[in-house]
C-alpha cells in the first residue's frame, strides 16, 4: 500500500522540541521528518519498528511504560496539529492511540499489548511486499 502526501505541516516538527524532553523528541523526530518529506510508507515502517522495540524494552523491565507513552503522545499531537484524517493510515493511528495508553500498562483498562504488536507487525510486513 503506497501512501504519499505533499502537504507541509503548519507547525514543523522542529518547533515541538521546546515542548518535550530531548529523549522523547529525538525518538519521534525521524518519523515526523519522514512524514514531512512525504515518505509515509517509511514513517509507517519506522513506527512499527519503534513499537516492537518499546514493547520489548517494557516487557524486559528496561523501559518505564510512561516514557514510551510520551513518544506516542507527541506523535499524536504533531499529527493532530498538522494533518487532517489518518495520514499514516488506520492501522498506524490505532497503534499510536494504543501507545498513548502505555502509562496504564498492566492494568485492565490499559493498552492491548498483543494488539499493538499485531499492528506493528502489519506495518512491517506491508513494507516487505
Amino acid at each position: 500500500m503506497e501512501y504519499t502526501y505533499t502537504m507541509r505541516p503548519d507547525i514543523p516538527f522542529s518547533q515541538y522540541a521546546e515542548e518535550v524532553t530531548r529523549d522523547v523528541f529525538i525518538v519521534v523526530e525521524p518519523i515526523a521528518l519522514k512524514i514531512e518529506e512525504g515518505e509515509i510508507d517509511d514513517a509507517r515502517h519506522m513506527l512499527g519498528r519503534l513499537t516492537l522495540w518499546f514493547l520489548g524494552q517494557i516487557e524486559a523491565g528496561k523501559l518505564e511504560p510512561w516514557k514510551a507513552r510520551n513518544s506516542y503522545f507527541l506523535l499524536n499531537v504533531y499529527l493532530t496539529d498538522n494533518y487532517p484524517g489518518d495520514i499514516l493510515g488506520e492501522e498506524a493511528h490505532e497503534l499510536i492511540y494504543e501507545g498513548t495508553l502505555l502509562h496504564e500498562y498492566g492494568k485492565d483498562f490499559g493498552p492491548d499489548i498483543g494488539y499493538m504488536r499485531e499492528l506493528a507487525n502489519r506495518l512491517l510486513e506491508e513494507n516487505e511486499r
